[in-house]
């Protein structure tokens, strides 16, 4: 079958969005499909797939977003396409795939990391209204047939949003690589990171990782630092336009021994080798790659009942689960009790993150591409 896969941006060695599409293809192309990338635009070429670009309105990003989201699937059928499968916000496609939840969930749930007026000027952007436009439009068309989640989190947000069947919308949880995320072979990287921070070989830290730090919690996870046992060490790997407003917390709070910003670090698994847990108290989680990374790669983690990750959590890990965010003394319990448990966990959830291979994905990808294609067949 001869798939369109519609994307906002192509981009061979991007992350997120871009990688989790990538890899889709290839489990479609290994399952036999046809794949044809069609983007807005085009970071490079690919050797494995043609791509093509779908020109936007040039009169400005709002123009640009409403003019792909309708040109798009038009340009993969006009190309031939049997099927249009969409990792974007678009209207008329066949089958959709939500990596974010609604955006207006999102919006909603902003008003928590963002400032009054920061709020109310996202809510009135033509920018965002068109996303939610789009939305709208795209999951309640008639020519959708299934739409996909990354969590049953955001499963739940697409079907109260916009009125959907149950059975017509399917969780696939994103994959990780096994190989890439491992347990450490030996404790050199952890005794590294320890002399070049100054902090006693003993003494736990515990990574934050991400961008977006309102989103992901670290304000609350900085709140909550005074009285998290063991005088653990926190481990702030990302990028923000307003860090120093976090760093200047940390002094206030007498933290700037304890609490280290370390910017954005190209290869996170050094990080994942030489910590003893994660945490990552979202306010407003689709997914969590994250989450899933460190679980491969032998490190517990602490999530919130915000993110989609944690449901792939092992049941005994549940309990460490945040289910208030906001609230700084459930993230210090919690996480104190985390680090109690210490070593014992990390084949726990090393096991846990196994589950969720990108085979496992494209297995489920292909049961779910090829059920529509047979409903679709005894309809004609």
């Amino acid at each position: 079958m001869r798939i369109g896969l519609l994307m906002r941006r192509f981009d061979r060695h991007g992350g997120g969005t871009e990688r989790d599409a990538i890899i889709t293809a290839e489990c479609l192309r290994e399952a036999g499909h046809q794949v044809t990338f069609y983007a807005q635009e085009v970071r490079g070429q690919s050797r494995d797939f043609v791509v093509h670009r779908v020109a936007g309105m040039p009169i400005g990003r709002t123009a640009g977003l409403l003019s792909f989201a309708y040109r798009a699937p038009a340009a993969a059928r006009r190309a031939g396409a049997d099927l249009v499968l969409s990792f974007a916000r678009t209207i008329g496609s066949d089958v959709m795939r939500s990596g974010g939840s609604a955006h207006i969930s999102y919006l909603r749930a902003a008003r928590q990391w963002r400032g009054a007026l920061e709020w109310q000027a996202m809510r009135a952007s033509p920018y965002h209204r068109a996303q939610i436009f789009i939305e709208r439009h795209g999951f309640r068309a008639a020519r959708l047939r299934k739409a996909i989640a990354v969590s049953n989190l955001v499963r739940g947000d697409l079907i109260r949003e916009f009125d959907l069947p149950v059975e017509k919308v399917v969780t696939l949880y994103n994959g990780v690589d096994l190989e890439r995320f491992e347990p450490p072979r030996d404790d050199s990287e952890r005794h590294e990171l320890r002399s070049s921070l100054a902090i006693a070989h003993e003494a736990p830290i515990v990574a934050f990782v991400g961008n977006g730090f309102g989103r992901k919690g670290l304000r609350f996870l900085i709140a909550a630092w005074p009285k998290v046992a063991r005088e653990a060490h926190l481990l702030v790997v990302g990028s923000d336009q307003k860090r120093r407003a976090y760093e200047r917390e940390a002094r206030r709070l007498g933290l700037e021994a304890r609490v280290h910003f370390a910017g954005a670090m190209p290869e996170v698994t050094r990080i994942f080798h030489a910590v003893d847990a994660l945490a990552l108290p979202s306010l407003f989680e689709p997914f969590g790659n994250v989450i899933l990374e460190a679980m491969a790669s032998g490190v517990p983690v602490l999530s919130s009942a915000q993110s989609g990750a944690a449901e792939v959590l092992p049941e005994s890990m549940q309990r460490f689960v945040v289910r208030d965010p906001t609230r700084a003394n459930e993230i210090a319990d919690k996480l104190s009790a985390l680090l109690e448990a210490g070593t014992g966990l990390r084949a726990l959830v090393r096991s846990a993150a196994e589950r969720f291979t990108w085979r496992a994905y494209g297995e489920k990808l292909n049961v779910t591409i090829s059920a529509e294609v047979a409903e679709r067949a005894g309809r004609s």
